[in-house]
């Protein structure tokens, strides 16, 4: 079943809010990776996720709101983008949110 234009809105009106507010309405998970990093770029990490809005056709082709990319230069400069092909981010972050019915139970089919 393909979904609507209303239902795309819905999950992506979803994601912003869940982003925005993580740990407040709804469960944050991290990875080991993003675990063993000090607590200042996780919290770096954190924030840079709760106020991304660069969603584009390329990274969200979906529009849901739903993944992005984090990109941090041997600075420690954080990006949204890497448009440096000569040089590699000194490291990168994909964040992912998932919308479940019940965590527990199954991923949310219509929400």
């Amino acid at each position: 079943m393909e979904a609507t234009t209303d239902q795309i809105a819905t999950v992506a009106a979803l994601n912003d809010i869940a982003r925005r507010t993580m740990g407040v309405t709804c469960r944050t998970v991290i990875t080991q990776g993003i675990a063993a990093l000090d607590e200042n770029t996780q919290n770096d990490i954190l924030k840079m996720i709760e106020g991304f809005e660069d969603f584009t056709p390329d990274n969200d082709p979906h529009g849901e709101h739903d993944a992005g990319f984090l990109y941090r230069d041997v600075i420690g400069q954080w990006h949204t983008r890497w448009t440096d092909d000569s040089t590699r981010p000194a490291l990168s972050v994909m964040w992912k949110f998932d919308l479940y019915e019940d965590p527990d139970v199954k991923s949310a089919n219509d929400p």
